[in-house]
């Protein structure tokens, strides 16, 4: 499957190994991201269908792509996870949204 755009996905907040992140299940081109922002992969284990690294690209059983601001150390290695490491938060942002947070009111004060 060639990798989409990253303007045109759908993302659901994410958060992974402490980070704030976007999830989205398609393979996201690296070219389109905007300046500041990583993209990482998830792969699945054969066995479970559970998420179990985090690595810079997944070639065989990708789960998904995130998102985030800084850059996860180790990453590029692969990192093991457990379902401790990651959560679902249920709601969904745009990339815009992510990248460029609107200040909320106290910091506006």
């Amino acid at each position: 499957m060639k990798p989409i755009n990253a303007n045109e996905a759908s993302y659901e907040r994410f958060e992974i190994l402490g980070h704030d992140a976007l999830f989205t299940c398609l393979r996201i081109d690296r070219k389109t991201l905007p300046e500041g922002l990583h993209a990482y992969d998830l792969r699945d284990e054969d066995s479970t269908g559970e998420i179990c690294e985090l690595k810079s690209h997944v070639m065989v059983n990708h789960w998904g792509t995130v998102i985030v601001k800084e850059k996860i150390d180790g990453a590029d290695e692969g990192i093991d996870l457990d379902e401790n490491d990651y959560n679902y938060l249920g709601e969904e942002m745009t990339l815009d949204e992510f990248a460029n947070p609107a200040p909320n009111m106290e910091q506006i004060m």
